[in-house]
């Protein structure tokens, strides 16, 4: 973990992030909202385009719960966050192993970069990316 920018906004950084994947564990859209930005934009692993906004984000989250249903329960194991703080705006790179369970079966380990801004109100995420780690060069 970096230091660079006080512990304590990295303590606040690590928390948020923490918040994000319970809420996402728990299906908690609202927990998950009041970690972002209102104008935060989105890479995420399962979803091809660029989800910019609430109103996108707000369908985002629909499909995701719906896909998330369908699945079999979700174990999530959420890596501690390198983080940097510059100012009033840090970033975040950590790693998520996930694993459903049956019907829907599925796992990997996924890459995050989080871009985050100090408000009044404390950090909020402005973008969030996510990317499969690959198994390496292609054949």
């Amino acid at each position: 973990m970096a230091d660079r920018g006080g512990r304590a906004a990295v303590e606040e950084i690590q928390r948020l992030i923490a918040t994000v994947y319970a809420s996402f564990a728990d299906g908690d859209v609202r927990g998950i909202e009041s970690c972002l930005d209102d104008g935060a934009t989105i890479w995420d692993v399962f979803t091809p385009d660029l989800i910019l906004g609430r109103a996108q984000r707000d369908d985002f989250h629909a499909r995701d719960r719906a896909q998330m249903r369908a699945r079999g329960p979700l174990h999530l194991e959420v890596g501690t966050a390198l983080v940097d703080v510059q100012g009033d705006v840090a970033w975040a790179r950590y790693v998520v192993d996930f694993r459903y369970d049956p019907p829907g079966q599925a796992g990997g380990r996924v890459r995050v970069t989080d871009v985050l801004v100090r408000r009044s109100g404390g950090w909020r995420i402005v973008h969030h990316h996510e990317g499969l780690t690959p198994a390496g060069p292609p054949a």
